[in-house]
């Protein structure tokens, strides 16, 4: 059963959505052109579900590999030298 989700990444199997792809044109052809570009947008307005969605379709494609990473957990890490949840190796 498909819902509106307001949470995080959306996924067309269990959520009802608008086509990440067709969000923002464009983009893939920056890529081409090896050309930086900034996705910035309000909270929750799909950064997160466009990207994911454009790292598929580009690993799709065979000519570029695509990772996603994200950064968020390290949003509230001020001084990471006293970060106490840091693993420190000794050696």
């Amino acid at each position: 059963m498909r819902y509106f989700n307001i949470a995080g990444p959306c996924n067309s199997i269990e959520h009802y959505m608008i086509a990440a792809a067709s969000r923002l044109r464009g983009v893939e052809q920056l890529i081409d052109m090896k050309q930086y570009f900034v996705i910035h947008a309000a909270r929750q307005s799909g950064k997160t579900t466009y990207l994911q969605d454009l790292t598929k379709r580009l690993n799709a494609g065979g000519k570029y590999y695509a990772l996603y990473c994200s950064l968020e957990i390290a949003q509230g890490v001020i001084e990471p030298e006293r970060d106490s949840s840091r693993q420190r190796n000794v050696g």
